[in-house]
C-alpha cells in the first residue's frame, strides 16, 4: 500500500490485534484488503472488502494544515521552546562495577539455576477474521483482525487491491 497520512497501521502484542485505520475514506480506497502473517513454520491470512459510498459533492483534495500547527516554532529571539522532561525515562538504573563484570558470565536467555526449554515452533493463526465494511465517503474506518503470531513471531503485512476504475 502506498504511504499516506490518511493511513495508520498498528499491531498490539497484548491484544493480538492488527489494525488498519483509514481517515477520510475515498472511492479509491474501495477494494480488497488482506492481512498476511508469515513465519518460518507457516502462513495464515484473512481478507475483507471495503466499499465506499461516494459523496454527492466532489472531494476537496487540497491539504489541510491547522493554523496553530507551527505556532511554537517561531519565538522571539532569545526565547527557547520549553523542553518536556518525563521523570525516570532517561535515567538508567545504576549497576555496580561488580554486578556489571558478572553480567558477562550469564547467558542472556537463562538465569542462574533456571533452565529454559526452547519454545515449540508453531505457525501463525487467525483468531478473528477481517469483516467486510460499507461506509460513506470521508468517514474514518478501522479494519481489524486478531492474530496469534506463532513461534517464532510472524511478520505481518497488509495488502490492498483496488476495485476502483477511473
Amino acid at each position: 500500500m502506498a504511504a499516506s497520512n490518511r493511513l495508520r497501521t498498528r499491531y498490539d502484542i497484548g491484544t493480538k490485534q492488527v489494525l488498519l485505520q483509514i481517515n477520510d475514506v475515498r472511492p479509491q480506497d474501495t477494494g480488497e484488503y488482506v492481512v498476511v502473517a508469515k513465519n518460518l513454520v507457516g502462513e495464515e491470512s484473512t481478507g475483507a472488502s471495503l466499499s465506499v459510498i461516494p459523496d454527492k459533492r466532489g472531494v476537496d483534495e487540497r491539504p489541510f494544515v491547522p493554523t496553530d500547527k507551527f505556532r511554537n516554532l517561531e519565538r522571539p529571539e532569545g526565547q527557547t521552546r520549553p523542553l518536556e522532561i518525563i521523570s525516570g525515562v532517561d535515567v538508567p538504573e545504576f549497576i555496580s562495577p561488580d554486578q556489571f563484570r558478572n553480567l558477562n558470565q550469564i547467558s542472556p536467555l537463562t538465569r542462574p539455576g533456571e533452565e529454559e526449554a526452547p519454545e515449540e515452533k508453531r505457525p501463525p493463526r487467525i483468531i478473528e477474521k477481517l469483516g467486510d465494511v460499507v461506509i460513506e465517503e470521508l468517514m474514518p474506518v478501522i479494519l481489524k483482525t486478531k492474530i496469534d503470531t506463532g513461534s517464532p513471531m510472524s511478520t505481518v503485512s497488509i495488502h490492498f487491491s483496488s476495485l476502483f476504475k477511473n
